[in-house]
């Protein structure tokens, strides 16, 4: 049997990407080549560049990438608070808090990918744009929902820019205090 065959090009790209991912995450976005993806990833040069032909192709599938996960994990958090004043924005306290966590030096990569390449953000923008009509489906209260997402960005933004003046435990408290608006105080 032909591997080529077995493997299926989407998977492919995929750990393309989560190696990628893995070098802006270890050693930051300037150490993103096709080189270091290729020797990351177990994938021959050519291989890299016959999914993604150019660096800057790669990044902007990165920033898609991210865009789909982050989306992917704020809809399955979304089935735990179907109960909640607004189960996307309950979720998305919850996935940011994991991003916060986790994901912080993909955040500072992408703001240092989008001085090179305006627009880049566009799959960011859309996925906020979508999140945006789900909470105004389901809250009355539109202007305390965007409260709460500020407040999300804020602690985002503060913490990807390495500018939080907060303690972890005031970040937690906060986050708390995020879901008490939103009913689902105590559950995580």
């Amino acid at each position: 049997m032909n591997l080529r065959q077995t493997r299926k090009p989407p998977t492919t790209k995929i750990e393309i990407l989560g190696a990628a991912l893995d070098i802006v995450r270890e050693a930051g976005a300037l150490s993103l080549t096709i080189d270091a993806v290729a020797e990351r990833s177990g994938f021959s040069k050519g291989g890299v560049l016959y999914n993604f032909p150019t660096k800057d192709i790669l990044v902007v599938a990165m920033v898609q990438h991210v865009a789909d996960r982050f989306a992917v994990d704020v809809e399955e958090r979304r089935q735990l608070y179907l109960d909640a004043d607004s189960p996307t924005l309950a979720a998305m306290i919850d996935v940011t808090e994991r991003w916060i966590e986790n994901e912080l030096s993909v955040a500072r990569a992408l703001m240092v990918a989008n001085l090179s390449f305006p627009g880049l953000v566009a799959p960011i923008l859309e996925l906020k744009s979508r999140l945006k009509s789900n909470i105004q489906t389901e809250t009355a209260d539109l202007t305390g929902a965007l409260v709460i997402w500020s407040a999300l960005e804020g602690l985002q933004f503060s913490n990807a820019h390495c500018v939080a003046l907060h303690t972890d435990e005031e970040r937690l408290a906060v986050l708390a205090e995020l879901r008490r608006r939103v009913n689902v105080e105590g559950r995580r």
